[in-house]
């Protein structure tokens, strides 16, 4: 294992407290004999009478994503003063807002200003797109709304990748590239949209970890089993998933209004397969449908029924 990886998981295992903290699911694949990740900090969630899942319905996104994280305990559970925090859209694509391809730029806004009000030191967001980033930042809204806030954008560079071996447990990934925001950081935010995808079903938490490695050919090759690997490897404090309005059909490109669906939801949670098996029923599918979700829940990541997953609803 390469010497800034060691250092990485290191720093992890320090800053997580012993696996406490939600950021350390993913590491567990890394040492025998744990349980799946959220065993240990939905115990103590349960002692700080809060949650680790939320499904929160209301008409403004940015009201909802506050509402989603103060009933998670308050980004101040995630996020600590004079910590950098790396945050991770969905930026990958050259659409307006309504076409539902990309992050809603306000649910991006209220990540961006809940980590300020707790005092970060950086806030930083990225993605390896699909399209070219200046449209994308430009069509979507999103890098006018990042330029107005507290936080900044960082487009990806060829001297930014790191390589990282996939944790224990995957069974595509031996060891990819991630971009070094993801590594120079101490709070990952996953932040991506719903909707569907031609190749994995749909597209939200687990998948959207793809906007945060440099070569997809190769997950591509077994897609399922990749973002399923991408889940168990790369850490995340937090996953906020934007159900704002969703795409129902011909994604992840999009571009017909007629496939989109007004929402007005946001779920957010510690898992992100847990997170993403809420949003699967947004689709009128079952979680057990979208085979990286069955792969996650077959390898002991996830709990995916809904039906089995404890979690508060909220109205903003």
């Amino acid at each position: 294992m390469p010497d800034d990886r060691r250092r990485f998981l290191a720093k992890l295992l320090i800053a997580a407290g012993g696996f406490v903290a939600a950021g350390a699911g993913a590491l567990r694949w890394l040492l025998p004999g744990v349980q799946r990740p959220g065993a240990e900090a939905n115990a103590t969630a349960q002692a700080a009478d809060t949650t680790n899942l939320v499904w929160v319905e209301g008409t403004d996104p940015y009201k909802n994503t506050r509402a989603a994280v103060a009933k998670l305990g308050g980004m101040g559970r995630f996020v600590k003063e004079g910590q950098r925090v790396t945050v991770l859209p969905n930026v990958g694509w050259a659409r307006k807002e309504v076409q539902a391809a990309c992050t809603n730029p306000r649910v991006v806004r209220a990540v961006i200003d809940m980590c300020a009000e707790e005092g970060a030191k950086s806030i930083t967001a990225f993605c390896n797109p699909c399209n070219d980033i200046r449209l994308c930042l430009d069509l979507s809204g999103i890098g006018a709304t990042i330029e107005a806030s507290a936080g900044r954008f960082e487009q990806v560079n060829k001297n930014g990748w790191r390589r990282w071996e996939a944790a224990r447990g995957c069974t595509h990934l031996k060891e990819f590239d991630v971009y070094r925001l993801v590594e120079d950081c101490d709070v990952l935010i996953n932040v991506p949209i719903a909707k569907h995808h031609g190749g994995s079903q749909l597209t939200m938490c687990c998948k959207n970890l793809m906007g945060a490695v440099k070569d997809r050919g190769m997950i591509h090759q077994s897609l399922d089993e990749g973002i399923a690997d991408l889940a168990m490897t790369i850490p995340q404090q937090l996953c906020v998933l934007d159900a704002t309005r969703i795409l129902l059909r011909h994604g992840p490109t999009g571009g017909n209004l007629d496939d989109t669906k007004q929402t007005n939801t946001l779920i957010a949670g510690l898992n992100p397969a847990e997170v993403d098996a809420l949003g699967t029923t947004l689709f009128g599918q079952k979680p057990a449908e979208i085979r990286h979700l069955a792969l996650l829940a077959k390898r002991g990541f996830a709990e995916i029924d809904p039906a089995k997953l404890s979690y508060a609803r909220v109205s903003a």
